[in-house]
This record gives structure tokens, C-alpha cells and sequence, in this order.
């Protein structure tokens, strides 16, 4: 690696560390375990994981499954653009690993959005309808309830661009978990025929 690529690469190294340190000691300060926010966020996470627990449908387990895994790496992806390119911000998080919305995109988005697509597939309801709802349920109820609170707030984005982004988030991880049980019927499987 020549001279001047590895004096860079140390440099942002200690950069990024330093800013790791930063981000801890922000947390402890604002964040931390003797916070009313704090246990909010985790009541935010814990809650609709038990949820899914108690009301997932079980026979289609491995479907809604792989449908709220990539809700999660959507709304993962998204938030850590979104956070580390200004559109917002979280003063309050669960850890200070993580400066986006753990606790959102771990478990409240991916849990709603599994349930609106268990709704729909078991009641053969217009799943693109409901995810609408529910994008906007989230971007325009929810959302200002966070901001309210100052738990979220907008940098250099807004509602619009948000429901947008709830809902795209919503259309592709259906499409992939349609591709792949499209792929795993025409396999001739018959491990989950009641998928």
C-alpha cells in the first residue's frame, strides 16, 4: 500500500475511533439506563418482538420470517443513510453502537409490517393498500409523536421524502418474499406447502 493510502487510511481510522469514543460518552450523558428514554426505546423494541411472539401465524413462519427479515435490513439500510447523511437524527438511542433507530428498525417496523402482511395474506386482502396505510399511519402519526417527544427530528429531509421511503420499504420486501416463494413453489418443494 503506497505512503500517502496508508497515512489516509490511519487517519480515518483514528477519526472514526475518536467518534465511536464521542458517540459513547454522548450516550452516557443523554441516553443512558437512568433515562425515561432510554426505557422507551426499549419498551419500543421489546414489545413488538413479543408481540410476534404470541401472534405470529406459524404455519407461515418461514415466509413472514424472511418477509420481516428484509423489512429490517430495508429500514436498517435506510436509517443508517439517512443518519449519516443529515435527512435526521436520533438524540436518544438504545446503544451507543448504534446511532440510527435500533429500536425501530430492529423490531417495531419489521413486526408491523409482518403483521399487515400476515393480515392480507390471511384474509386475501390488497396488501399494497394496507402497507400504504401503515406507511403513512407511520410516517404521519407516528413520526410526529417521536419528534414531539424529541426522540426524532428531521435535518435536511421531510414527511414526504419519508412516507416514500416507508413505503418503497414496504413494496420490496414483499416482492423479495414473493420471488422466493415463487422460487421455492416452482422448485416443486414440498417442505412449507402451507406457506
Amino acid at each position: 500500500m503506497p505512503d500517502k493510502q496508508s497515512e489516509l487510511l490511519r487517519e480515518l481510522t483514528n477519526r472514526s475511533s475518536a467518534l465511536t469514543h464521542e458517540w459513547s460518552a454522548y450516550w452516557k450523558s443523554y441516553s443512558g439506563y437512568d433515562t425515561w428514554q432510554f426505557w422507551f426505546i426499549v419498551a419500543i423494541f421489546a414489545l413488538p418482538l413479543l408481540a410476534l411472539v404470541l401472534f405470529m401465524d406459524r404455519k407461515r413462519a418461514f415466509r413472514l420470517g424472511f418477509y420481516g427479515l428484509a423489512t429490517h435490513m430495508i429500514a436498517v439500510y435506510v436509517d443508517m443513510y439517512a443518519t449519516s447523511h443529515r435527512m435526521w437524527e436520533y438524540p436518544y438511542n438504545l446503544s451507543p453502537l448504534f446511532p440510527f433507530s435500533f429500536g425501530l428498525d430492529a423490531a417495531l417496523i419489521p413486526v408491523a409490517y409482518m403483521f399487515v402482511y400476515q393480515w392480507t395474506l390471511n384474509r386475501r386482502k390488497n396488501y399494497y393498500l394496507y402497507i400504504g396505510l401503515l406507511a403513512a399511519a407511520f410516517t404521519f402519526l407516528f413520526k410526529p409523536l417521536l419528534s414531539y417527544l424529541e426522540l426524532f427530528r428531521f435535518v435536511e429531509s421531510n414527511y414526504f421524502q419519508l412516507f416514500l421511503l416507508y413505503l418503497v420499504g414496504g413494496l420490496l420486501s414483499k416482492w423479495l418474499a414473493d420471488l422466493f416463494q415463487y422460487a421455492q413453489k416452482s422448485s416443486g418443494s414440498s417442505a412449507h406447502r402451507g406457506s
